[in-house]
């Protein structure tokens, strides 16, 4: 077997590790577990009443300052990393971050942070 015979394998070989990992991540981006690890299809999950009120209530209380999509603006960009109750509840006046808690009741801050973190 000459070299080109070896580079074709080669190349058939990394097209097929390739293939493997686009499926897996495909795979593991359309499949997610709720909160009881029941399977939940991403359709279920952008649908649910609680992650359409988290939403609705960050386009209207959040937004504003970490854009619509989460990429951050006069605020930071948002992931679920990021996300701290106690800043949202409590504020953050070093970082221009106002309070929410005489606005937003607990179950609201839990349907924002659900949402962010789906």
């Amino acid at each position: 077997m000459g070299f080109i015979g070896l580079a074709n394998r080669s190349l058939i070989l990394i097209i097929g590790i390739v293939i493997v990992v686009v499926a897996a991540g495909i795979y593991y981006m359309s499949t997610s577990s709720g909160p009881n690890g029941e399977y939940v299809t991403p359709t279920e999950i952008v649908t649910s009443p609680k992650f359409m009120k988290g939403e609705e209530l960050y386009v209207d209380y959040c937004s504003r300052c970490h854009d619509a999509k989460g990429v951050g603006g006069v605020g930071p960009a948002l992931s679920a990393s990021n996300l701290d109750r106690s800043v949202i509840e409590n504020g953050d006046l070093d970082e221009g971050m106002p309070a929410f808690k005489e606005e937003l009741s607990p179950e609201e801050i839990d349907a924002i942070i659900d949402y962010l973190s789906s």
